[in-house]
């Protein structure tokens, strides 16, 4: 699944799955052909279990 893909099927934005994986909690495979991120269902799962967290008040700390 590209970005779009990923944030439309949890109701996020796009620059919402790029944070995250910016922030290094999503591992993305680059597509070889086309250059864009391809996300599995473990990262989607992933989304979903920090955007959970995200509404019960845990964030991010950068140390």
């Amino acid at each position: 699944m590209q970005v779009q893909e990923v944030a439309n099927n949890l109701g996020v934005t796009p620059d919402t799955v790029r944070y995250y994986t910016r922030a290094g909690l999503l591992h993305p495979f680059k597509n070889t052909t086309n250059g864009y991120n391809d996300y599995d269902n473990h990262d989607r799962h992933r989304l979903h279990f920090i955007l959970s967290a995200r509404h019960l008040g845990f964030g991010l700390t950068r140390v």
